[in-house]
This record gives structure tokens, C-alpha cells and sequence, in this order.
């Protein structure tokens, strides 16, 4: 007898998580597989976080969100990107940044409608569009991993609902210039496709450059469902705590969706963030954080091409890397597993993220949760063996 949905036949499983699960039984080694960060919470974030729980924020709150942090959120964009977004009607809080595209994509899909990603993608789209009942359609990337603006006009049709733009980009890091993206923008507003911005790494952008808020491109604002999340910008990812703003007119279905997914996110967490994410203290934070990043973002990048047969791409935001092996003679899998058996060295390959074919001889390392001293060590491993 079955008893597993038939949405999930179509699925393939997630490797990172096992590899993550391999990597925490050997003794010595070194992950650079899961997308988290390994930097402690600022300690007035986690001082926050329990004088809410003392003062009993503990109950239910507000389905879109905690008020207080609505309004932070709110003033966030007011302050970074001149944008205004409506506190009552056009933000949510939602359970991880990951919930947010869901809900987003269970919101709006029919059944065959089709979401144009980019081939190599945060593995988590093309599964989340099977679900929602839509079908996942690749575009081509760039040779320097951006969206290729011909490939998404080739690929777009009626049966188009939704594209996603994900930059600084996870897996590859990449970024694209405004003027890049507002190409990609008219051509989606053109078409009157939902616009599905994630910029997570928003705060993570190296060499003095800027992050873009694909909202606030030309006439992009009515289109586009912005998601990030508080996981990356202040190292929280165990909290789940993912956030989103678009217009009322968007963001009415998804609140409609979460209300009956988990009704609110936690209440103690929101509470805590909200006293925290517009202070100094917030915003050296993340600055610190960025300068750390951009200091282990050189030294892989410059070790990795150092092996000869390796290829490394220089990320220009974000806490990945994106690597090419093919001047080894081996698959991105094949790599993978000789790291991991001969150096006890982690790393993902790309075709978690992408097609078979294109993304074959990729890999990509997260350098978010090693420190420079264990880059040192996976470099010096790496070399010895090759």
C-alpha cells in the first residue's frame, strides 16, 4: 500500500542534508556542504530574545507578523531603498524564508503553469513548483552565472505565471548590475509574470558593490514578492524567521496561504528582532559579518585556483562559491566523494542545483560555516592529493 502523496514521486531528495549528516560522524572533517552560517548571534539579539520569553511573549501572535516588526521591516526598506511598503497589508513573517517561497508558489500556481528558475538554481524552487502542481522551466545562466536574457525570452510563454530571481545568487554567488536586471524586469512586467525576488544575501555583497531591490527596478514594484530572511542577515538560521514584502494586492493570497499553514511564525523570535534589527549594534553587525565573508570569500577563491585542474569563480556576493573540475577529468559527484573519502572535505555538487548536463563537472562550497584558519586546511588537503 502507498501512503506518500503522489506530488512527491516526481521529487528528488535533497543529498545536502546527508551530506551534512555524513560530515558530523568523522572525526576531522571539514564541511564546507550546508548554507549556514557559523558565526555566533550578536549577544543583544540573544539578550532580546530572552526577555521576550520572560515577559511572557508566548502566546499567538498576528498571522502577517508581530506588529512592532512589521513596522521595523517596514522602515528597513524605507531607509535602504527609499521604497514604502503597507505594515498591515503588504509584509508577513513567515517560518524561514523557505516557507515564504512556498506559500507564495502554493498561492498562485495552477495546475501546469509554468516558473522559469535559472539552471543552476537554490535546489529548493523546481521541488517546491512540483508540489505547488507547476513545472519547473530552466533558463541558461551566463558564462559568469548570470540570467541569460535570451534564454528567458526564448521560454517564455502563455503558459508563464512566475519568474525567480535570486541574486547575490545561491549556488554560484554571482550578482548582476541594474541595469541587467532591469532588462530581465521589462521583460517580466511586459508579460505580466509574478516576479519572485529572493535576496537573502542582500547584506553579503563584496569589492564595495551594492545590492539591488529588484522591486524597485522601473515598474517592477506591482510584480514582484521580495523574500529574505533574518537567518542569514544575523545568523539565526535555527530560529526559521523569514520575512517578505510586496504590494496588498500580492501579498492578500500568501497571507490567506500561511494563515492555514502555521498560523503565525514564533512569537518570542519576532519579538526579539524586532527590538533589534534597526539598532547600531544590528547594523555593525552586518557589516562585520560582510567584511568577515569577503575575507574567506578571497582566500578560497585564490587556494581553489592555486590546484591546477580546478577552476574557482569569484563570488561577488552571497557566502558560496561556485567550482569547475572538469580540468581533473571528473564529475562534480566524483569530486565530491574523492574530497570526502581521501580529505574528509565536504562540498555539493552542482548537479543539486541544476541539469544533469550543464552543471556535471560544478561544485559548490559554503564558505559561511569554515573560518579561514580550516580554508587553510581544505586547500592544504586538496593539494597534497592532487
Amino acid at each position: 500500500m502507498k501512503f506518500f502523496s503522489e506530488k512527491l514521486s516526481n521529487i528528488k531528495p535533497s543529498g545536502i542534508r546527508e551530506l551534512f549528516a555524513k560530515a558530523q560522524g568523522i572525526e576531522g572533517a571539514i564541511s564546507l556542504g550546508i548554507g549556514a552560517p557559523d558565526i555566533e548571534t550578536p549577544k543583544k539579539l540573544k539578550e532580546a530574545l530572552i526577555d521576550a520569553v520572560l515577559n511572557n511573549f508566548n502566546n499567538y501572535d498576528q498571522t502577517p507578523g508581530n506588529a512592532q516588526l512589521r513596522e521595523e521591516i517596514v522602515q528597513q526598506y524605507k531607509q535602504e531603498y527609499n521604497m514604502d511598503y503597507d505594515t498591515n497589508n503588504g509584509v508577513i513573517v513567515t517560518s524561514g524564508g523557505v516557507e515564504l517561497i512556498y506559500i507564495a508558489l502554493q498561492a498562485f500556481l495552477k495546475k501546469g503553469e509554468e516558473v522559469i528558475i535559472q539552471d543552476p538554481c537554490f535546489l529548493t524552487y523546481p521541488r517546491q513548483i512540483i508540489l505547488a502542481g507547476g513545472k519547473p522551466v530552466w533558463v541558461k545562466s551566463t558564462p559568469d552565472f548570470k540570467m541569460d536574457l535570451e534564454s528567458v525570452k526564448e521560454n517564455i510563454n502563455e503558459k508563464t505565471k512566475i519568474i525567480t530571481i535570486n541574486f547575490p545568487n545561491n549556488p554560484t554567488g554571482a550578482m548582476m548590475e541594474k541595469h541587467e536586471l532591469k532588462a530581465i524586469v521589462d521583460l517580466a512586467v511586459d508579460n505580466d509574470l509574478i516576479i519572485l525576488s529572493d535576496e537573502v544575501y542582500e547584506y553579503y555583497v563584496f569589492d564595495n558593490k551594492k545590492h539591488v531591490h529588484v522591486a524597485s527596478i522601473g515598474d517592477a514594484y506591482h510584480n514582484t514578492i521580495t523574500i529574505n530572511s533574518f537567518s542569514k542577515s544575523f545568523c539565526v538560521p535555527g530560529w526559521r524567521m523569514g520575512y517578505g514584502v510586496s504590494t496588498p494586492e500580492l501579498m492578500g493570497p500568501i497571507l490567506g496561504y500561511h494563515s492555514f499553514v502555521v498560523a503565525n511564525a514564533t512569537t518570542p523570535t519576532q519579538v526579539a528582532l524586532a527590538n533589534y534589527i534597526n539598532t547600531d549594534d544590528a547594523r555593525n553587525f552586518r557589516e562585520k559579518i560582510r567584511e568577515t565573508f569577503q575575507k574567506r570569500r578571497d582566500k578560497i577563491v585564490k587556494g581553489l585556483n592555486s590546484i591546477s585542474g580546478i577552476k574557482a569563480y569569484n563570488s561577488a556576493g552571497s557566502f558560496y562559491t561556485y567550482f569547475d573540475v572538469s580540468g581533473l577529468n571528473m564529475t562534480g559527484e566524483e569530486f565530491s566523494n574523492f574530497a570526502f573519502e581521501k580529505a574528509k572535505v565536504v562540498f555539493v555538487p552542482g548537479t543539486e542545483f541544476g541539469q544533469e548536463e550543464s552543471q556535471k563537472t560544478f561544485l559548490r562550497a559554503s564558505f559561511g560555516s569554515v573560518n579561514e584558519e580550516k580554508i587553510e586546511q581544505v586547500i592544504e588537503r586538496l593539494t597534497k592529493l592532487l
